[in-house]
């Protein structure tokens, strides 16, 4: 029987101990409130231990004003409070009156005997900072003004007293009150750290909450200041891949998307990391868009019109520029479309270029004048065909030589990848009778009759039949000289009468009726 007597006894002591070691931990969510001693008969037993656990941030700090402190001996029960160190209060450790921690806290009490009631009693706040962003609320935007509301919330009215400030952009606002409304304006487009931060040195007090946000550039025409450049790579298969490159000043961030001809061929590309260096020393950036074989192909050749959009959560640019897919040009034909005899300098005459392939082209006209069996190179015309149609059938108006009777049009046509030539017949500029009036109302039958005929033409000689009902009735030549007297705007006829040079003639006609004048 003494054996067992031990063995229980062992048994008992090991229960004790381990029922001193667990405490009933109360994690406080509660801003503020009031805690005290328990009733006496929840420690009844003659051993209680119970802990509240205040968490904190950096944020937040806990203030505890004791009310009531009436624990009077160690050996009968403790207050403990422990953050980064510890505090045990009781008979001549009494509790202070104010008790300020920014860690977070454990207080324990820890009563020893079955009398525990009516021992202590404390008000607690958890003071906390908060900063929130006012306006905007999203997408900011650089060099933009962003409110901001600074709040201490739960504060002590008159056992703490603090000063808050705001660092925003390496800059500090210095605060009135713990509640206050500041702003800031950043000037670099990424990421940004504010910080809201009230301190006491009294109390060696310090909370603050530290917040960021992404910041952008708005973008527009004036700061981009955006060029293009095409640039044609040839690749075996007689394939024309099209790089088209855009540098703009750099910004922050930029997502690129192009459309080109309504959309039917699409790319786009991502923005890439902010890079400081590149910002503050305002440097060129660029953008490759490059168009694949198959999108070559299926836009084909001549001018596109290229729709680029340069956009970011606080604004968009959009531009549009013309892009070309060149395809080898073939034969070059140029021909006077009167043929070989054209009017005297300065009418114009029609030429008719013709490329049987090929596009875009810039096409290079020029006059060369025949001159001892010479051709002499006279006045250049650039003209342009962006498309296939438009490259098979150009027409153009041109000027012969001023005193050479015997010329050629000579033509070339170029594009990034071709170049061809050619040249006309030869082609004779003359005199030549543009336009004849007949004026008719002076007409009558039975006696003498004026005939008046207004005539368009180089200065000249010339022939002129005038056929009445089929038959030849003035034969008689005609000269068109500088100081010939020309009509006036009195004769009241539908042309404009000052190009015209006006010849009047007598006619009898013998009976009333319908007369056919050639």
């Amino acid at each position: 029987m003494k054996w067992i007597f031990l063995t229980l006894l062992i048994v008992y002591c090991n229960l004790k101990f381990n029922n001193q070691a667990i405490a009933n931990v109360i994690d406080v969510t509660e801003p503020e409130g009031e805690i005290s001693s328990p009733s006496s008969s929840e420690c009844d037993d003659g051993f209680y231990t119970q802990s509240w656990k205040f968490s904190l941030s950096d944020d937040s700090a806990l203030f505890v004003k004791v009310i009531e402190f009436n624990i009077t001996s160690c050996n009968e029960a403790t207050l403990e409070v422990q953050s980064f160190s510890s505090s045990i209060y009781c008979g001549t450790q009494t509790a202070p009156t104010t008790i300020f921690v920014s860690e977070t806290t454990d207080i324990t009490f820890t009563s020893y005997t079955p009398h525990c009631s009516n021992l202590f009693r404390f008000i607690y706040k958890k003071i906390r900072i908060t900063v929130t962003v006012l306006t905007p609320h999203f997408q900011h935007s650089v060099g933009e003004k962003i409110t901001f509301l600074i709040d201490v919330k739960h504060l002590p009215k008159d056992e703490l007293h603090l000063l808050c400030s705001l660092n925003c952009n390496r800059v500090r606002v210095q605060l009135v009150n713990t509640t206050e409304v500041a702003s800031c304006v950043l000037n670099q487009p990424g990421k940004a750290q504010f910080t809201g931060q009230c301190e006491s040195a009294a109390q060696s007090l310090k909370i603050e909450q530290v917040g960021e946000f992404h910041l952008e550039n708005k973008l527009s025409k004036e700061n981009l200041n955006l060029q293009h450049v095409q640039e044609n790579t040839f690749r075996e298969g007689a394939t024309f891949l099209n790089d088209v490159t855009v540098t703009y000043t750099y910004l922050y961030p930029i997502l690129y998307s192009a459309s080109i001809r309504n959309s039917s061929v699409t790319t786009s590309l991502s923005p890439k990391p902010f890079d400081l260096s590149k910002y503050t020393s305002h440097s060129r950036e660029e953008a490759i868009f490059q168009l694949q074989p198959q999108q070559v192909v299926s836009l084909g050749p001549g001018q596109h019109d290229f729709h680029l959009v340069l956009q970011n959560n606080v604004s968009y640019v959009t531009y549009t520029f013309p892009i070309y897919i060149n395809e080898k040009l073939g034969t070059l034909n140029v021909t006077s479309i009167n043929g070989r005899f054209v009017g005297r300098y300065p009418h114009l005459f029609p030429v008719q270029i013709t490329l049987t392939q090929g596009t875009p082209a810039n096409i290079t006209l020029s006059i060369r004048e025949i001159t001892n069996g010479k051709l002499i190179p006279s006045e250049n015309v650039t003209i342009s065909c962006l498309s296939t149609i438009s490259c098979q059938r150009i027409q153009i108006s041109m000027k012969p030589p001023h005193y050479t009777k015997q010329f050629r049009v000579a033509a070339i046509a170029k594009n990034d990848i071709s170049f061809v030539e050619g040249i006309s017949e030869v082609i004779e500029s003359v005199t030549k009778i543009y336009d004849v009036y007949f004026d008719s109302r002076r007409v009558f039958s039975g006696m003498s009759s004026i005939l008046h005929i207004y005539v368009k033409g180089d200065v000249g000689n010339y022939d002129l039949k005038l056929f009445i009902n089929g038959t030849l009735e003035i034969n008689t030549p005609l000269v068109i000289q500088n100081k010939t007297i020309v009509a006036v705007l009195s004769d009241d006829i539908p042309i404009n009468v000052r190009q015209y040079t006006k010849f009047v003639f007598d006619h009898t006609f013998q009976t009333y009726g319908m007369y056919a004048i050639l």
